[in-house]
């Protein structure tokens, strides 16, 4: 069975000032772009059986707006604390987890983790993933536990501001 992940950078987020990094909260703007992604998301056909969102206050903020935007059901998201400060190993025991019967997975997480994992599961240059970026990859006749570094196709970024597809 054909699968696909998409791997999405929370939108913008506030300086930490006097919070802690893991309490910052998206800012008008980011509110913004995530609802655009979504609309975006809605075009793209983008309908993930499964959400593994880190519990971030960013993260978590940019999931909401795009469960509104997108009008699927919040039950889909799964907050994860260890996204959070995950590195790539633990993304992909996440991934090697999933459930056989689901065909699509949305991860929303932080730089540089979420771009380095991206890359390492394509083999791909993916480069700096922008706040509300989205990579999308496909892994063709696998499950999710055979999912390892460069078995998957990167099929496109998106972001609101640039696109990069092949």
């Amino acid at each position: 069975m054909n699968r696909k992940l998409y791997l999405i950078r929370h939108s913008y987020a506030s300086n930490a000032n006097d919070q802690k990094d893991f309490d910052r909260p998206l800012t008008p703007e980011g509110q913004s772009v995530a609802r655009t992604l979504g609309r975006h998301l809605i075009n793209a056909k983008f309908n993930p059986d499964i959400v593994l969102c880190s519990a971030a206050v960013r993260t978590s903020e940019t999931a909401l707006h795009l469960v509104e935007a997108l009008d699927i059901n919040e039950q889909i998201v799964s907050y994860k604390e260890v996204i959070y400060n995950a590195s790539v190993r633990e993304l992909l025991r996440l991934v090697n987890e999933v459930d056989k019967k689901i065909k699509s997975v949305a991860i929303i997480g932080h730089n540089p983790t979420i771009t380095f994992f991206g890359e390492y599961l394509t083999n791909a240059a993916i480069g700096n993933m922008n706040p509300a970026g989205v990579v999308t990859i496909k892994f063709e006749k696998m499950a999710w536990d055979e999912i390892s570094q460069g078995s998957g196709i990167f099929k496109g970024y998106y972001h609101p501001n640039q696109e990069r597809n092949v």
